[in-house]
Parts: C-alpha cells; sequence; structure tokens
C-alpha cells in the first residue's frame, strides 16, 4: 500500500472536529498520516488540535498566526509535506469529513492501479447505490458554477470543488509551489496548473459513495459574490501562464 498524508484546513472548526474520527483511521491504515493547519481559528480549535497532536506522532499541526483562507491554509500544509514527509501521496481533505475517511482507500487504490496517475478528484456523483446528500440551496449554487467552470478549464470535470483530492507527491509539489491568484476557487486553478493535457491523461475523477453536508459552512451570499467575481476573473485570465500549459 502507498504512503499518504493529508493536509487538513481548520478555521474554527472546534465544534466540528471529530478528533476521535482521525484517530480511528490511522489505526486502520499504518500508511496514512495528518497534517492539521490551524487557519488563525479564534475559538478552541488550537487546543483542540494541541491535544490531538500529542496523541500520536503521525499528526502534525501547523498553526498560522492569523486567517489567510482556505486556499494558503492547503498550500502552507502542502509545502510543509513535499519538504518534511516521505509519503508517496499527497492531498488534501475537508475537516468536518463531509467526505467519511473511509473514502481514503479507494483514493489509494487508483494510485495502485494506475502507476502513471498524478491526481485522484473526489466526486459528489449521485450514482446509483451512492449516499450523497447536498443542501438545496448549495446544489443551485454549484449547478450554476459548474458551466463557467468547465468553460475555464476547457475540460469537462464533474466536480472541481469537492474538498477531497489527492496527488502524487512530484505533482503536488509542482503545483503547490506558488499561492493562488484565487482565494475562493484555488481547487480550480490548481487543476488549470495541470493544463489539459495532464487532466485527460493523468488524472481521475472517483465517485464518492458518500457525501453528507455538514452544517456551518462558510459559503454564505457574501461568499457566493465574491465566488462570482473570482469565476469572471478567471474567464479574463483564460491565457494567462497558469492556466494551460497542456
Amino acid at each position: 500500500m502507498k504512503t499518504l498524508s493529508l493536509v487538513i484546513p481548520c478555521h474554527n472548526e472546534f465544534k466540528r472536529l471529530n478528533p476521535e474520527a482521525f484517530l480511528a483511521a490511522m489505526e486502520k491504515r499504518a500508511w496514512l498520516s495528518f497534517c492539521f493547519v490551524d487557519d488563525g481559528s479564534t475559538d478552541a480549535t488550537a487546543e483542540r488540535l494541541a491535544h490531538l497532536e500529542n496523541l500520536s506522532p503521525s499528526i502534525h499541526v501547523i498553526y498560522l498566526p492569523r486567517n489567510m483562507g482556505k486556499a494558503e491554509a492547503v498550500r502552507t500544509g502542502m509545502r510543509y509535506l513535499c519538504e518534511c514527509s516521505h509519503s508517496d501521496l499527497l492531498g488534501f481533505w475537508d475537516a468536518d469529513l463531509a467526505t467519511p475517511l473511509d473514502e481514503i482507500d479507494g483514493f489509494v487504490r487508483r494510485f495502485e492501479e494506475s502507476p502513471g496517475l498524478e491526481t485522484v478528484i473526489g466526486s459528489r456523483w449521485p450514482h446509483l447505490g451512492s449516499s450523497i446528500h447536498r443542501g438545496v440551496s448549495r446544489s443551485l449554487t454549484g449547478a450554476l458554477a459548474k458551466a463557467l467552470i468547465r468553460k475555464i478549464l476547457g475540460f469537462y470535470v464533474w466536480d472541481t470543488q469537492c474538498g477531497a483530492k489527492v496527488f502524487a507527491r512530484e505533482t503536488a509539489k509542482e503545483i503547490f509551489e506558488h499561492p493562488f491568484r484565487t482565494h475562493w476557487l484555488f481547487d480550480v486553478e490548481l487543476l488549470l496548473r495541470l493544463g489539459r493535457h495532464r487532466l485527460a491523461t493523468c488524472a481521475c475523477e472517483m465517485p464518492l459513495a458518500s457525501w453528507h453536508d455538514v452544517p456551518g459552512s462558510k459559503i454564505g451570499i457574501a461568499e457566493m459574490w465574491r465566488i462570482s467575481i473570482e469565476l469572471i476573473n478567471m474567464v479574463k485570465c483564460r491565457h494567462a501562464h497558469i492556466v494551460d500549459r497542456g
């Protein structure tokens, strides 16, 4: 089994963070480790993470002095793992575990079955036999954004925004080297950094068996407005050097 390290970005996640779930996942998988990034939380998230770090040598915590946003929190964690871990695969996962940690096995299996694979993207596609539950407002806004995102990518990806993505080590080192230009749509930007050719030949989407909308999402009306502005700006910079080198 390939080894995997996951970045877990956390901002005021004290009420939603489930330490026992992360410990149980590692107990079942000796090849799994976590890097939590406290993104300038103002609640007791940092204290909970410090306690969790003391419980396992396979857990590391990074504390950012102020809120930098999910994009930079993920990038900080990924840069740390590229330099300090020896895992074969590096990725990130949402702290609320809307995507259950048991889905990890499927991600790793994809890499083991396809030696040239660089990227596996979790997909909340409601296929037969799955248990995918999304709020109505999130489903509607997601549907509206998908058409523009596909235009930006120039390539069909069902679900760019799922907070579960895993990369081959060298790929992660490349696409997380530089800061993101976008804040809310960094998931799209990191796929743009791969380019169309590599998306077509070295990446795949993995339909999740289970995903559940967790109360407490930080995406509100104001955030949706900012996301809309980012979408427009990304269309404008379609041919910038970060967009498509494929």
